[in-house]
């Protein structure tokens, strides 16, 4: 039952982004290349350079956002994300999110035992993820957000896979912050809980802080995550990255004739 409505919603969704009355869509994204990649749940971080690319397509209240993953060493797949999101509420101090990811798929190094195959085997975890998110405007520079996530799999391919889990995100938003007219540093801190199946739950802190020039597709940022209790789960007692990311966000109208790109 699961999958059935997995799948139609996959279906359903996008129908909200194309009966809308707007004709002007976005198309953004982020490519982020480091020196560790760093997982929001800590059993999934790799340890090693990766690159982490975020795209966006979308209009109005509807968007499609895929997340996608790769070690750096020999290029192997790490994970994709399909994000689907839809604005309920996007006006006033007051907003709400209904979100999800359909599939999720994070790759696990298996170790096989047949003496023919190679020694380990990148075996796809599939799951599907529900999240909703609750945010509120207490000025123009400062919001506060809480996004709840619900992991669910679609499949289970090995004993070692996690059959549920949920992760609580608090979020302080802070308006990007010009250091001079021209350079911007934004800072993103989170306290997250992560629960993985009926163990006990973890709280973490992490933060991304982002330093770059206005108006330029280039940046430098780095990642730092820290357990303020570790529950049943295990990881380092302090995580970091340092990255260049490079940004583009476009603008498609569309006219009667064609698309046109701002």
């Amino acid at each position: 039952m699961k999958k059935v409505f997995f799948y139609l919603l996959i279906f359903i969704i996008p129908i909200f982004c194309f009966s809308q009355s707007n004709d002007e869509y976005f198309f953004k994204g982020n490519i982020n290349v480091n020196n560790n990649g760093i997982d929001w749940v800590p059993l999934f971080s790799r340890d090693k350079p990766s690159l982490i690319a975020n795209f966006s397509l979308g209009k109005d209240r509807f968007s499609v956002n895929p997340l996608i993953r790769y070690e750096l060493d020999g290029f192997q797949p790490w994970g994709l994300d399909i994000w689907w999101n839809y604005k309920i509420k996007q006006s006033g101090k007051f907003n709400f999110d209904l979100g999800g990811v359909f599939p999720g798929v994070i790759n696990q190094n298996i170790s096989v035992l047949d003496k023919s195959l190679p020694k380990t085997i990148l075996q796809p975890w599939v799951t599907a993820i529900v999240n909703p998110t609750v945010s509120y405007a207490f000025s123009k520079s400062f919001k506060l957000s809480v996004s709840y996530f619900e992991i669910i799999p679609l499949k289970i391919v090995n004993k070692s896979q996690l059959e549920h889990g949920r992760v609580i995100i608090l979020s302080p938003l802070f308006k990007r912050l010009l250091i001079t007219n021209k350079i911007y540093l934004s800072w993103t801190p989170i306290i997250y809980t992560v629960q993985i199946e009926n163990n006990k739950t973890g709280l973490f802190s992490a933060q991304t802080i982002n330093i770059g020039i206005k108006n330029f597709p280039f940046s430098i940022s780095s990642v730092m995550n820290k357990p303020i209790y570790f529950g049943d789960l295990s990881g380092k007692n302090f995580d970091w990255n340092i990255g260049i990311n490079y940004s583009f966000d476009l603008k498609l109208v569309k006219s009667e004739n064609n698309k046109k790109i701002k």
